[in-house]
């Protein structure tokens, strides 16, 4: 994962903080989350084809949340002291 550590260098060169970009990142998990309970609990039937691309909607929304959650495992594992001297 190299491209996510010239990332982070990239966001501390624009000021950005490596508690930032997580907190960008729970951002997006907390949104993926609540798109995807409001698609689970809607018991509207659409008939099948809207059902095979409600299917779809949660199946992309899944991988996304495993995504964000492997890059804040991955930048949580990062020590800040790295992120800072590997700037230059």
């Amino acid at each position: 994962m190299d491209w996510v550590e010239t990332l982070l260098k990239k966001s501390c060169d624009k000021t950005l903080t490596k508690s930032e970009v997580l907190h960008s990142l729970f951002h997006m998990i907390e949104i993926n989350e609540k798109t995807m309970n409001h698609i689970k609990n809607d018991k509207n039937d659409f008939g099948p084809e809207l059902e095979e691309l409600k299917q779809t909607e949660i199946r992309d929304l899944n991988f996304h949340l495993k995504y964000y959650r492997g890059l804040v495992n991955y930048i949580n594992s990062i020590p800040e002291a790295k992120i800072i001297n590997n700037q230059t």
